[in-house]
């Protein structure tokens, strides 16, 4: 059963609830079908009955149409980012204008996705986000390289079954932004249906993720090739460790005993690119580094054997970094500047609550 419920969630993603409606819509139809003959029994197990009618019908809801959280990226058109597009182009051999949509973030992370709008009835869109310290990290054989492995999971499908489990879980999550279950009844009743399986779901969502960024890795080394594929999840792990080291660890720290908002990130990353991007040997620490048990992404050096790899001494020249090749030379210092402000002010009303 388990496992039936799971291949249903893949299939359908948040639409899975409506076979849980069909039944309890069947339920009660056949409730009121007995009223008549057997109205005792009836009315004992109206209780029952509308229950799981309430339940399903607040789950449906819930999961279908409560608004989506606007997401903060920002949408870049190819006026913006004209090197990111003509990347996705080359790459995406099904590549449609009208159905692709590219968003930068703020993460040190590359993400593809489909939209299923009415089930899919009208068709699947893309959105790919590139995070903005990926392009001002990586240089641009690296970020050509992510792009692929992206595409990569477009290709093989990964974003219908993983897409729609992520779905499912995110429209589950929605339910409770929306219905706090330590607050209201329908969200403490939706935690209670939901609760066991979204545990299970988020098992297989890790491992299935995880077996997805192996044959992602392999697709892409296809196009770019194996060596440019190592390199750049390399330089990825290492750069972002490095970046959690010099950036995000201690800004935390500062932002734990602020009175003001400190130093936004961006301005801390540009102040230190060249320590971030400092040559060196990348490979070791990196190998020996432990695995988060939670991570969708398997550890580095099984993503590298998995490519032929044992080690990897040196990733080459480093080249200048790829935000000047792939947005346009206005665009790079806006979002920047755009990304601070959003955080200081974020951070701004946390310590001035916390006063």
């Amino acid at each position: 059963m388990k496992r039936l419920v799971l291949q249903i969630i893949l299939r359908l993603g948040r639409y899975a609830v409506l076979p849980v409606v069909a039944l309890a819509c069947t339920i009660l139809a056949s409730w009121l079908m007995i009223m008549d003959r057997y109205t005792i029994a009836a009315l004992a197990t109206a209780p029952i009955v509308f229950t799981i009618f309430m339940a399903a019908m607040a789950l449906a809801i819930g999961l279908l149409f409560l608004p989506s959280r606007k997401h903060r990226s920002f949408e870049a058109d190819e006026e913006t980012a004209p090197g990111l597009w003509a990347v996705w182009k080359e790459l995406d051999r099904s590549f449609v204008r009208s159905n692709r949509t590219l968003l930068v973030d703020t993460d040190f992370n590359a993400s593809i996705s489909e939209t299923s709008r009415y089930a899919g009835l009208f068709g699947q869109h893309v959105t790919m986000t590139v995070g903005l310290p990926l392009l001002m990290i990586l240089d641009q054989r690296a970020v050509r390289a992510v792009i692929a492995h992206e595409v990569a999971h477009a290709r093989l499908r990964h974003t219908s079954g993983g897409t729609n489990l992520a779905d499912f879980m995110t429209a589950a999550e929605n339910v409770f932004f929306y219905a706090d279950p330590e607050q209201t009844v329908t969200g403490y009743i939706v935690r209670i249906l939901l609760h066991s399986l979204l545990e299970r779901l988020e098992k297989e969502y890790r491992a299935l993720s995880r077996e997805n960024e192996l044959a992602a890795d392999l697709e892409a080394a296809e196009q770019v090739g194996r060596g440019e594929m190592a390199r750049a999840l390399v330089m990825v792990e290492v750069f972002g460790t490095r970046l959690i080291d010099l950036i995000f660890a201690p800004l935390q720290k500062e932002v734990l005993g602020a009175i003001k908002a400190p130093s936004p990130p961006f301005a801390r990353i540009s102040d230190q690119i060249a320590t971030i991007r400092a040559p060196g040997p990348m490979t070791a620490a990196s190998l020996g580094r432990e695995h988060d048990p939670d991570s969708t992404h398997p550890p580095l050096g099984q993503r590298l054997a998995s490519l032929g790899y044992t080690d990897i001494s040196d990733v080459g020249e480093i080249q200048a970094s790829a935000i000047d090749q792939l947005l346009s030379p206005n665009a790079a210092n806006e979002l920047a500047l755009r990304f601070d402000e959003e955080w200081r002010k974020k951070v701004q009303d946390w310590v001035s609550v916390g006063r």
